[in-house]
């Protein structure tokens, strides 16, 4: 007796595929053995219509959630790209918001793509997006909590980053070639692709709305390390380092930078550990 996890399995194999069910010999015996059919459509028919539902929807979830990738690579590179993805990647999520997560390092690895560094840039910048639209909402840094760290206390503190702020780097200006893709798909303009723009960017949602705040080198080192969780002092210490400069050139930035990044609200609280 096949059983329910069996079946499921079998049911996404036979909903993966690409090709018309009704000339799959096998497809045919699961459907008859397991959908019940009617007397408009035979059980393989509304198996191959659940077939075509399901790249329907995955595949338009895949064009909402990645629009800019679609616009570098084109119509036809899109339409294998997604359906070599969705082959070697099951859905494992119950939501589509999960569908594009491995997106970016699949196209990384997809050598045959052309503008596959600059489709990689993107789909990280458009995967951050969505991670960080849905991130939950944390309260505002707390000043009282600021004013109570002890002074000798910061060097081991750790700023805890806002749960919708993601640090990116780029090889391409992605950020300014996203919006001018999607306002073409509006009035069918053409958009040249860009050269090589080394760029790195905090993308951070405020207000209910996702904002792309540029970022020097340095605040960028620093803000990566913050954000992996190392205490303040060893956070410089990296930064610094990566950098190949003295911590002093990272700490005498320090206060403004936090300054900056508490207004914008990248900051939410302050873990002090007490001795």
């Amino acid at each position: 007796m096949t059983s329910p996890s069996e079946l499921q399995a079998q049911m996404v194999d036979f909903l993966r595929r690409r090709g018309d069910l009704q000339h799959d010999e096998a497809a045919r015996r699961f459907a008859e053995e397991h959908l019940g059919g009617n007397e408009r459509l035979s059980a393989v028919a509304q198996l191959e219509i659940y077939r075509e539902q399901f790249w329907l929807r995955h595949t338009g979830s895949l064009v909402e959630d990645f629009p800019g990738v679609g616009g570098i690579i084109g119509a036809k590179a899109w339409e294998r790209l997604v359906e070599e993805y969705l082959l070697a990647h099951r859905p494992e999520s119950f939501t589509l918001r999960d569908l594009g997560d491995r997106l970016p390092a699949f196209i990384a690895g997809a050598e045959w793509l052309e503008e596959r560094d600059l489709a990689g840039d993107m789909a990280r910048l458009e995967w951050a997006h969505v991670e960080v639209f849905d991130a939950v909402d944390a309260p505002r840094l707390d000043p009282q909590k600021l004013a109570a760290v002890p002074e000798d206390a910061w060097e081991g503190a750790r700023l805890v980053p806002d749960p919708g702020l993601r640090v990116l780097r780029f090889e391409y200006p992605v950020v300014s070639l996203r919006r001018k893709l999607v306002e073409a798909q509006k009035s069918g303009a053409s958009v040249p692709l860009p050269e090589r723009e080394p760029c790195r960017f905090a993308v951070h949602r405020r207000e209910h709305l996702i904002h792309h705040d540029a970022l020097a080198v340095d605040a960028c080192a620093l803000l990566e390390a913050i954000v992996s969780g190392a205490p303040l002092g060893v956070a410089c210490e990296r930064a610094a380092s990566s950098l190949g400069v003295a911590p002093e050139a990272i700490g005498e930035k320090l206060e403004g930078w936090f300054a900056d990044w508490a207004r914008r609200g990248y900051v939410v609280d302050v873990d002090v550990v007490v001795s």
